[in-house]
């Protein structure tokens, strides 16, 4: 159904080449200029997990001055296991290296929350609530995009 007003032409998504040859169909637009909902909604969540992002390296430099002043002689590095083996977790469990004065931190840090030499080790949950403490605390840079 061709027209030849251009009101017709737009509705119809058609297209007037400029030497008046035959119109052609106009691609349909790839974006919606209004974003749906869900998309509102994924936006605003990339924006809080970026905010926690940059939050949590702030802490981990601020942590980073703080354990490198309490332990000054700790040079170099250590693996630091995700779950602590005193705590349950595997020898060969995931490890990350992070600066020895930074690990001892945190291993104090887990210490405060389960002391050693307890003869037994927590409840799967407890387990999960010492570790969201403690790394809330204490970020692993590897975890929030820093390289130590």
């Amino acid at each position: 159904m061709a027209t030849n007003s251009p009101e017709g032409a737009v509705a119809m998504g058609l297209v007037q080449e400029r030497l008046g040859a035959e119109p052609m169909r106009r691609p349909p637009l790839l974006m919606n200029p209004r974003p749906s909902s869900a998309q509102v909604q994924t936006r605003a969540q990339r924006n809080a997990n970026l905010a926690v992002v940059l939050r949590a390296r702030q802490l981990y430099q601020q942590r980073l001055k703080e354990a490198q002043a309490t332990y000054p002689n700790s040079l170099g590095y250590e693996n630091h296991h995700l779950i602590p083996m005193y705590l349950g977790g595997p020898a060969n469990g995931q490890t990350y290296r992070l600066p020895t004065a930074y690990h001892k931190a945190i291993t104090q840090a887990f210490r405060r929350k389960w002391e050693y030499g307890q003869g037994r080790r927590p409840e799967p949950q407890r387990l999960q609530d010492i570790m969201i403490e403690v790394y809330s605390q204490y970020p692993i840079p590897q975890l929030i995009g820093i390289e130590p």
